[in-house]
């Protein structure tokens, strides 16, 4: 029975690390744009603490929402293309704003771990209203056709 529980586990977080990893590599061609606009925002070492920790909290939060792991709706596909604009839109505008909010953060408050915490919750909550913005925008795109 033990091993039975065991073998399942290791598939369940082997999945989950499928998930992350073809959802970092997503979320991280999707903001390229975005990941070169950082590059002038300063302060450069807060914008970069913040910005890294957007990136893996991005991964992270999409391959855990996409694969079921906590319920937030239904994902597009990775390689859907007709949702790509858009999750490119919303990553950018996530992953941009939670490093900017982060670096902002950091430097008011002087602690460098204020510029992990705020992106990494924010991009968390941000990313689970993905399938509402999805859902919100197909249902509009419908009715003005």
């Amino acid at each position: 029975m033990a091993r039975g529980v065991f073998t399942k586990t290791i598939k369940r977080v082997d999945h989950w690390l499928d998930q992350v990893f073809f959802a970092a590599w997503e979320v991280s061609v999707l903001v390229i744009p975005t990941l070169w606009l950082l590059l002038a925002a300063t302060p450069p070492e807060a914008v970069s603490l913040s910005g890294l920790t957007a990136l893996v909290a991005s991964a992270a939060a999409v391959g855990t929402y996409r694969g079921q792991y906590v319920a937030t709706g239904t994902w597009p596909r990775p390689g859907h293309l007709p949702t790509l604009p858009l999750r490119s839109a919303y990553y950018s505008l996530v992953v941009g704003g939670t490093s900017l909010l982060g670096a902002a953060a950091q430097f008011h408050s002087g602690w460098f771990w204020v510029g992990i915490v705020v992106p990494a919750i924010v991009v968390t909550g941000a990313l689970a209203l993905l399938p509402v913005v999805v859902q919100t925008v197909e249902r509009t795109a419908r009715l003005t056709m």
